[in-house]
């Protein structure tokens, strides 16, 4: 069985205000999607299918650990939120 890895670079961006932009991508595992992330908004992020595995650095899932972003998803399902907690933050998330 062959599995995709998605590879996002997530930036912070200042949200304006009104502004609601959804955005459709075809994946494509050689290409790096950038999805600019709010600190005042959260970022969804859909797939056709269930998440397997995310794999990523300075994520929180619990708010008490440290890190630039905080990440939510529930086992099983095929979107993730994502909030960054720190202005100019920037990391990768990859995502199977």
């Amino acid at each position: 069985m062959k599995s995709i890895v998605s590879l996002f670079l997530l930036t912070t961006t200042v949200a304006l205000a009104g502004s609601s932009v959804i955005q459709q991508v075809w994946l494509d595992d050689r290409v790096v999607v950038s999805v600019p992330v709010a600190t005042n908004r959260v970022t969804t992020i859909s797939f056709p299918g269930p998440i397997e595995a995310i794999d990523g650095a300075s994520f929180t899932v619990d708010g008490k650990t440290p890190g630039h972003f905080q990440l939510a998803h529930a086992k099983g399902s095929a979107f993730l939120s994502v909030r960054a907690l720190s202005a100019k933050a920037a990391t990768n998330l990859n995502i199977r």
